[in-house]
């Protein structure tokens, strides 16, 4: 197996041993760790510049931006490969996600461990007692299904099936009221969200949030200036309580479907692996149209591409396994973040070029860069 990554590196988030401004072609990252066996990583998650990864054994290995700790080691500017997570040795990780600056992982016991930045309450923690910490706190919470996070905040799916929210709210992407009648600003506990029950998937975009339920119905809520609700942005600039969106009129949602969120466009891929996207689309992340429509609230299916196995999306771009093996992106390329080895942005999707006959298996995006494992 070879983990390969590109993109944004200057943290050295890619694990290339190295600092640099950005790698614009798929490069194998550096494997100083002895006790990284790529044949047993079953996971990869990227923030805004580190990455972390997750073993069979549930063990964490994390590089790049430290500097509010969120690699579970002392506050540093960087760690330039991966390395092992000693904090949590002892512990069996389950599920792993990365903030734009903090770090979240699940037990095998389904608890909750959170670190890095809590500057606005996402690790769900008071934030005048904790405002960062570079060693794993456990929450005292339900048992945990799965999460996400935003910029600033965090979407917690417990075992059954509540949401919790904490972090940042101004755009109303917690769900939750003030006394005001407006967005609640700020939760620094994680706090039901009393409108959705028996939710499966949660994602969140830089400002909103979208979870579907078992019985296939999507909710979504916070900032919509870019359509990114799947609502008409002129008549709801803001969604400050959960909304049903209906994709297919009344119809359910399509059975195993799963639900992605860059900053400012949301996707949802179907058990058959076709592509439903909407939201902004300056950068080309809809990954259609070209350039012409900044702005498509209204889902649409992706006509260019197919039999999509898995989905990861950055900021502002989307790096797709298909179930050949192959990848291909779209989207915003400042940083060569597409991995096609230019740094324009791409409006549809392209095949990332590895070897002839590759076969990747995982992909993972963040706020610049991106991950891929594949078969050697």
């Amino acid at each position: 197996m070879k983990l390969l990554s590109w993109g944004a590196n200057s943290y050295s988030q890619l694990g290339h041993g190295r600092i640099s401004e950005q790698c614009t072609f798929p490069t194998s990252i550096s494997d100083e760790e002895e006790r990284l066996n790529l044949t047993r990583v079953v996971d990869v998650k990227c923030g805004g510049g580190h990455t972390l990864v997750l073993d069979k054994d549930g063990r964490m290995f994390s590089c790049g931006w430290n500097s509010k700790g969120q690699l579970g080691l002392p506050v540093s500017s960087a760690s330039l490969s991966l390395k092992c997570m000693t904090c949590v040795e002892d512990l069996k990780i389950s599920h792993i996600c990365c903030g734009w600056e903090s770090s979240y992982a699940v037990t095998s016991g389904k608890e909750l461990l959170v670190w890095g930045s809590n500057s606005f309450g996402q690790l769900g923690l008071e934030r005048r007692e904790i405002f960062l910490s570079s060693t794993p706190l456990r929450l005292s919470l339900p048992p945990v299904k799965t999460l996400a996070t935003g910029l600033r905040h965090t979407a917690i799916v417990t075992e059954n099936g509540n949401v919790l929210v904490c972090g940042n709210g101004r755009k109303g992407q917690l769900g939750l009221m003030g006394d005001d009648g407006g967005p609640l600003f700020e939760e620094t506990r994680p706090h039901i969200i009393p409108d959705v029950s028996n939710v499966t998937t949660v994602a969140c975009g830089q400002y909103h949030t979208v979870v579907i339920t078992d019985e296939g119905r999507m909710y979504a809520w916070g900032d919509n200036k870019h359509g990114q609700l799947g609502l008409d942005p002129t008549l709801h600039p803001s969604v400050f309580k959960p909304a049903e969106i209906h994709l297919f009129g009344n119809e359910q949602l399509p059975s195993e479907c799963s639900i992605v969120c860059g900053w400012t466009h949301t996707a949802l891929v179907t058990g058959n692996g076709d592509i439903y996207n909407w939201g902004r689309n300056t950068y080309g992340q809809l990954g259609c149209c070209g350039y012409e429509r900044s702005v498509n609230w209204q889902p649409h299916k992706m006509a260019n591409i197919h039999r999509v196995k898995q989905l990861a999306v950055g900021s502002e771009h989307n790096i797709a396994l298909l179930d050949s093996g192959e990848i291909v992106s779209w989207g915003w390329n400042e940083h060569g973040n597409c991995g096609i080895g230019t740094e324009m942005d791409v409006t549809e999707p392209t095949h990332v070029k590895i070897d002839e006959h590759y076969k990747a298996v995982l992909v993972s995006a963040g706020g610049g860069h991106s991950f891929a494992l594949i078969e050697d």
